[in-house]
């Protein structure tokens, strides 16, 4: 049993030797409050330098770190604000190509159905042929429009899109 005190006495002894004993007491279990360091007395870091404390009681190099987190957490913030922007701006032109797309091809269905109608109601009658022969040219006319129309909000969709932001702050 005094062999393990004498060893432990040693180990305590070129500790100390070593770092300055700043470590005095880290190896033995019979280390009291005492030993360890007090509040005015520089604390060692994991790197083996001493984290002074400011007068405010906090670590220099801790507020650096803060600070750096901080700085580079609020940049990328704003790049994912803009992302975030632009998910929004390419999303709402999607929308509208989307329901440009819905609305031509209602408009086709619509025209297509008319048509049969009216074609069944020329060969019933042919009376009825100079009647309902403007009514088609109407009807083409609507599916031009809204295939022009979905291509007008494709095209400003695609400008939309691909010049967001257009002015730069």
């Amino acid at each position: 049993m005094s062999d393990s005190n004498e060893t432990d006495e040693n180990n305590n002894q070129s500790t100390d030797e070593t770092d300055g004993g700043s470590n005095q007491g880290s190896t033995s279990s019979s280390s009291t409050p005492s030993d360890s360091s007090s509040s005015s007395e520089s604390t060692p870091s994991a790197s083996g330098t001493a984290l002074t404390p400011t007068a405010g009681g906090v670590n220099s190099q801790i507020i650096d770190a803060v600070s750096q987190s901080t700085t580079a957490v609020m940049g990328s913030a704003a790049n994912q604000g803009a992302a975030t922007a632009y998910q929004k701006v390419a999303q709402a032109a999607a929308f509208a190509v989307q329901d440009a797309t819905d609305y031509s091809r209602n408009v086709e269905n619509i025209a297509m159905t008319a048509q049969g109608v009216i074609v069944a109601k020329m060969l019933e009658n042919e009376a009825n042929i100079p009647i309902y022969t403007p009514v088609l040219a109407t009807l083409q006319e609507m599916v031009i429009a809204a295939s022009t129309n979905l291509a007008t909000v494709g095209t400003t969709a695609t400008a939309v899109a691909t010049e967001f932001p257009a002015t730069k702050t």
